[in-house]
């Protein structure tokens, strides 16, 4: 990418920003919209003076400082065909001129001229106008510091004001201007003729009839030439937008006449000049500029003084650079000392904590002397709770056995010797009779430390003094 198209891009910012869309009609101007000023929709006008009164329009609505796109009317330029020539296409608008030398009567350098292809044959539709009008309006315009942006031709706005169908016949009537004819494909105007004859009005009066027919074969004949000239291309619609007429009527009255469906170009109740506003509102893309580039004025960038003034800008911009980046660069340094001298403060303590550490530390004898000990500790600890534990449950579980033969006590029961271990109980002793035993044992169910225990052997015998002696065994000693 050049640096003059670069430029062109950031200059170009401004001008896509704050436009003021602007058509002009035979005898009025209408305005887009514009940020609640007190620019009015529309004014009227005489033909000859719309650049006057569009330039005092602005100035009263105290607009400045913006850029407007003007549409001209069908009445205020030219449009011819012409083979395509062999030129590229950023260099058209400066050949054009030349190629219709023959065409024209003015000279080529009082003219512009811009040009779109047909999309029905391999030849341009070319749109001239006069450059005094151009520069004339921007002169104006430059004056209430206001920038022309485009110049551009209705006939590349009508194909916008409808979007349900892409070639048709328009046939339509400005105020103050005559009845036309105009063939639209793909968006792009192929055809363009006045109708000359007819006279306004065609509708509401009692010798429409008649001149209806006139009208019905002029644009059937039309149809039909346009038909057969089109490559593989019918129309077939023929769209109304007649002011002060009624379109719906009129439109009414052809479609009997014509072999083509025929319908008013907009559903909206609105003039010539109201519908192509609106088209530009919504969509400001147009093919044709009969302001190009190269007459715009050049605004020169580079200029002693822009270089000189960019130049202090940097030498400023750079030194304040500098100045903070040295003045970082001490404080950096002054931490940096900082740092530095408590890292050698932390090494000195270090070294010493480390030569005091050494002191401290135990011999290796002494630390598995330490260790053995524990040892030794731990081992004696681990059999004293063994041993607590054993004696804890044989204690338990003794002193429970007498408890329980104690609470089971009879007077005919006398125990004379117990010996008892974790399996066994044998019991001697009196008793005033043999039945006195087998009750005394029944009385272990009782106890809750002598139940389950069962003797294998009952032994009953009598003393010296005659008295009943027993013996009761849990296991049975082997004999010697």
């Amino acid at each position: 990418m050049s640096i003059q198209s670069l430029l062109g891009k950031f200059s170009s910012v401004s001008n896509t920003t704050n436009r003021l869309r602007v058509v002009v009609q035979p005898n009025s101007i209408h305005f887009s919209d514009w940020d609640d000023s007190g620019i009015p929709k529309q004014v009227t006008c005489d033909s000859g003076q719309w650049q006057n009164v569009l330039v005092d329009t602005l100035k009263q609505a105290e607009i400045s400082d913006i850029t407007i796109d003007v549409v001209l009317n069908s009445g205020l330029y030219q449009n011819y065909q012409i083979d395509k020539p062999n030129v590229p296409q950023e260099e058209l608008s400066l050949t054009l001129p030349f190629l219709l030398k023959d065409l024209i009567s003015e000279k080529v350098t009082d003219i512009i001229a811009d040009a779109t292809p047909l999309p029905t044959s391999n030849k341009l539709q070319v749109y001239v106008v006069g450059k005094s009008l151009v520069l004339g309006l921007v002169s104006k315009l430059n004056e209430i510091k206001i920038h022309l942006g485009q110049v551009l031709v209705e006939d590349d706005i009508w194909p916008r004001v409808t979007k349900d169908v892409e070639r048709f016949v328009l046939f339509q009537r400005s105020k103050g201007a005559g009845y036309k004819l105009s063939a639209f494909v793909d968006n792009r105007c192929i055809f363009q003729r006045t109708m000359r004859g007819v006279t306004f009005p065609l509708t509401g009066v009692a010798t429409s009839g008649l001149q209806l027919d006139g009208v019905a074969l002029e644009l059937q004949r039309s149809i039909d030439y346009l038909s057969s000239q089109l490559r593989g291309s019918t129309l077939h619609h023929l769209k109304i937008c007649c002011d002060d007429e009624n379109d719906q009527e009129l439109a009414s009255e052809l479609d009997q006449r014509l072999s083509v469906k025929v319908s008013p170009l907009s559903s909206a109740k609105s003039d010539s000049g109201t519908l192509l506003v609106d088209a530009m509102a919504t969509e400001c893309f147009s093919a044709i500029n009969l302001y190009p580039a190269h007459l715009k004025p050049k605004v020169e960038r580079f200029t002693l003084n822009n270089v000189a003034l960019t130049l202090v800008a940097l030498v400023v911009v750079f030194s304040a650079s500098y100045g903070y980046f040295a003045w970082k660069n001490s404080q950096l340094n002054e931490s940096l000392a900082v740092i530095k001298s408590q890292e050698q403060e932390f090494n000195q303590q270090l070294a010493s904590l480390n030569q005091r550490l050494a002191k401290h530390r135990p011999s290796p004898e002494k630390v598995h002397a330490v260790e053995r000990l524990k040892e030794e500790i731990q081992s004696k600890q681990d059999s004293l709770a063994a041993v607590a534990k054993y004696d804890g449950q044989l204690q338990a579980g003794y002193s429970g056995v007498m408890q329980s033969l104690a609470q089971i006590g009879r007077n005919d029961i006398s125990l004379s010797s117990i010996k008892m271990d974790n399996e066994n109980l044998d019991i001697k002793g009196l008793a005033k009779d043999p039945q006195a035993i087998p009750n005394w044992v029944n009385q272990f169910k009782s106890e809750i430390n002598l139940v389950g225990r069962s003797f294998e052997k009952l032994k009953i015998a009598r003393n010296e003094q005659n008295i009943l002696t027993f013996e009761l065994r849990t296991q049975e000693k082997e004999t010697e």
